[in-house]
């Protein structure tokens, strides 16, 4: 049965990051395509003071809505899988089938500062620039993208571009319960385990309405080993 996969990025990321993963699913016989945030990645010159989660959810939904598109498998890397969750809380007649990848629950009146552990999150904070009139997240030296080719990490660490602060310090909203009653997938990348991730694993193996899905691969998985992703996302039940 062909599918329909939508990929969000992760942060200081854009559609790039998903580029050998989609090739996979494209060559499955599948219909894959990534989405870039505003102000992000392919998208950086948009960059402006207004953007936060709220906006990347609206954008995210209205591509949804202008491409026609329903039934869907919506995938989120790391904070694209914030994005996920909440377009999955606000429209989950459109959602098939959520997939989390290496990121949080979303829970609400939680900001993702508020959720991570707050040493990272504290140290994040004094990280903070300005860009364009714009609080944002500069983005991480190369050696902590955990990946181990070094060309690949040269090559990812190239593209990566600031990113709006406010998406970590603003509370978010749901509505629902994590899910909203669609089926749920949660890929654990196990080797190495992910600081910010830290009892994230535990936490969802917890949660029976969730597939958990440990993959021995790096947090930026979707780059350093697209294949383990690739077959992730094509044996999800249908």
């Amino acid at each position: 049965m062909k599918r329909t996969y939508v990929c969000l990025p992760g942060a200081w990321m854009g559609a790039w990051s998903w580029q050998f993963v989609l090739e996979r699913l494209s060559a499955a016989g599948h219909d894959a395509g990534a989405l870039p945030f505003r102000g992000v990645g392919e998208r950086a010159a948009e960059l402006s003071p207004e953007l936060d989660n709220d906006v990347f959810v609206a954008d995210t939904i209205a591509a949804l809505e202008t491409n026609g598109l329903s039934d869907v498998v919506l995938v989120g890397h790391s904070f694209g899988s914030l994005i996920a969750s909440l377009v999955t809380d606000r429209v989950p007649e459109r959602i098939a089938h959520l997939v989390i990848i290496d990121g949080g629950i979303a829970q609400d009146g939680q900001s993702i500062f508020g959720r991570i552990p707050s040493h990272i999150a504290a140290k994040r904070q004094t990280l903070v620039q300005t860009v364009n009139g714009t609080e944002v997240l500069p983005h991480a030296p190369v050696g902590s993208l955990i990946i181990d080719d070094p060309e690949l990490a040269a090559w990812t660490h190239r593209q990566l571009t600031p990113h709006p602060v406010a998406c970590y310090t603003k509370p978010i909203r749901m509505f629902h319960p994590a899910g909203n009653g669609r089926p749920m997938t949660y890929i654990a990348c196990t080797k190495p385990r992910y600081p910010v991730s830290a009892g994230m694993h535990e936490k969802v193996q917890a949660m029976p309405h969730i597939r958990f899905r440990p993959i021995e691969a790096g947090h930026n998985c979707i780059i350093s080993a697209p294949h383990l992703v690739a077959d992730e996302l094509l044996g999800i039940p249908q």
